[in-house]
């Protein structure tokens, strides 16, 4: 998608090359075709950046940041003079390697006995780790659940795209031990992804959803409510299902009462 000052003006397919000219000059990556709408507004002195969306695989974004615009001030103090690279140096980008080395690192961890604790992963401070361990996780729990809801079984996807309107839940979060274990999640949409984390639902001994009559009772949870008692759907692999025990961590110390 290309933007010119924060207003989208066109969705695009382009060529992303990776040129070395037969060895003969410095390697260099650029975009190529269909970009005329950026071309055309641009100017000397003008800004690009470049973001990518781990959650959409299949696209990035470009940005078109004019010289007189609001935001150019912010972002050109920000690039500190460089003619290229990351923008905030406090917030880099993950690199394919730190991609692919979380996913195998999970890989390798699902060889072992299911778990919904990790005090590990409690404690990890590198932020690109954090992030990248999310995003293996994403990756494996959504595909357990064919790319579904296990609450509805309904899937969103945009067209042309492999953005996908699911979230990879954690049922013990981060924050008090959970893991990274694919058995330590689950695919609900993004609505139901918050519900779920605020204790508005969970998921009883039956493997049936709860929502609790608190919560059922406020007009416009109508939704949530037709929810109740329904059975989950569940991960195709037996090893990926999600744990018992998580669940019942979830109905103590997350659920409403």
């Amino acid at each position: 998608m290309l933007f010119v000052d924060g207003m989208q003006v066109a969705s695009v397919s382009t060529r992303y090359q990776h040129q070395t000219w037969g060895g003969t000059r410095s390697p260099e990556r650029r975009l190529t075709d269909n970009l005329g709408p950026l071309r055309n507004a641009a100017a000397s002195g003008d800004i690009l950046l470049f973001r990518k969306n781990l959650e959409d695989e299949a696209s990035i974004e470009l940005f078109l940041v004019k010289k007189g615009s609001i935001a150019f001030p912010e972002i050109s103090r920000m690039t500190e003079g460089r003619r290229w690279g990351v923008l905030n140096q406090m917030d880099p980008p993950i690199s394919q390697q730190t991609l692919q080395l979380a996913a195998d690192e999970l890989d390798q961890e699902t060889l072992s006995p299911a778990t919904a604790f990790s005090s590990e992963r409690k404690f990890e401070t590198s932020t690109l780790t954090r992030r990248a361990r999310d995003h293996a996780f994403r990756r494996k729990v959504i595909a357990s659940y064919a790319e579904r809801c296990a609450f509805t079984a309904r899937r969103f996807q945009v067209p042309n795209a492999g953005l996908l309107g699911l979230d990879a839940a954690h049922i013990v979060p981060v924050k008090a031990g959970g893991s990274d274990d694919p058995a330590n999640g689950i695919a609900l949409t993004k609505d139901l992804h918050w519900a779920f984390d605020r204790g508005l639902m969970g998921v009883d001994a039956s493997r049936r959803v709860i929502v609790p009559q608190a919560v059922q009772n406020i007009p416009g949870n109508e939704f949530l409510r037709d929810l109740h008692g329904q059975p989950i759907s569940e991960a195709i692999e037996p090893r990926f299902r999600a744990l018992n025990d998580a669940f019942a961590w979830h109905r103590e110390h997350v659920l409403i009462q």
